[in-house]
């Protein structure tokens, strides 16, 4: 592990501007056959595709050039060293919610956090950027979470019937059951497919939760929108109402979770999932 350093101030600038050129890159691809071609197999051990290759190559390439030391770790990469004296470990998902990017569907993001440690909880910049309009969601720890430059906080609605949820609970048939009385007793249940945008779309109040239970999210799709959503006020435990677990940014780790406008909603969403 390195030893913590005093991170550069400029570091929101720097995730915006490689954060403008992936969106660049990547919204002409989004729908295309090119998109789709796979090409090779992640360091999380999913299937590669070209969208994803071609967006974390150029989030490499920008870092480099801009001669910035820091350990990436990233969705397709894993763990790897730039420069030589790493000043931050830079934790990417450079296309979450590939599924809907090769299909067309305007639901996708690049996903970029920054942290002086190699630690969830360390986080200290974030940036969440939407590739169907190339808007931002962005944090720095204790100042706050923004959209597209205006401040945002999560909603009021703390409430089951009034809540918008979004649910995941594709390729795991195993929590059908379990999930069921959570879509009984809401009014507005949406599955959306980008974990990272709709955490932050909880942190700007578009979503009032998001409910993930299989134990699959990673480290790298949840480390940006997890600060933003902290920064804009709202809530983001494990379904038992733990915390997060603390754990290292280089090692890949799977998560459960409730992202939550507030904790009165947190508690009457668990109360229909349960603990385990």
């Amino acid at each position: 592990m390195w030893k913590r350093a005093e991170l550069r101030k400029d570091w929101l600038r720097v995730l915006k501007e490689i954060a403008d050129e992936v969106y660049s890159t990547v919204s002409p691809l989004i729908g295309t056959e090119v998109s789709k071609k796979i090409v090779g197999i992640g360091a999380g051990g999913d299937v590669t595709k070209q969208i994803d290759a071609l967006a974390e190559k150029l989030i490499i390439q920008r870092l480099k050039e801009s001669q910035i030391s820091c350990i990436l770790v990233g969705e397709e990469c894993g763990t790897i060293k730039i420069g030589e004296t790493p000043e931050a470990y830079v934790v990417v998902d450079s296309v979450d919610g590939t599924t809907n990017a090769i299909r067309g569907l305007n639901f996708s993001s690049t996903s970029m956090a920054v942290s002086p440690l190699d630690s969830l909880h360390s986080v200290e910049f974030a940036i969440v950027m939407r590739l169907d309009n190339g808007k931002a969601y962005t944090a720095l720890k204790g100042n706050g979470a923004r959209y597209n430059g205006e401040k945002i906080s999560p909603s009021k609605v703390t409430s089951l019937e009034d809540a918008v949820i979004a649910v995941d609970i594709s390729r795991s048939p195993e929590n059908v059951e379990r999930i069921m009385p959570l879509l009984k007793a809401s009014n507005h249940i949406r599955c959306l497919g980008s974990a990272a945008l709709e955490i932050c779309h909880v942190a700007s109040g578009q979503l009032d939760a998001s409910v993930d239970i299989r134990g699959k999210l990673r480290t790298t799709d949840i480390a940006a929108a997890m600060l933003i959503l902290k920064e804009a006020g709202g809530v983001i435990l494990e379904p038992g109402g733990e915390e997060l677990k603390d754990v290292p940014l280089t090692v890949i780790n799977r998560f459960s979770l409730v992202a939550a406008a507030n904790m009165e909603l947190f508690h009457a969403v668990v109360q229909k999932i349960g603990e385990r």
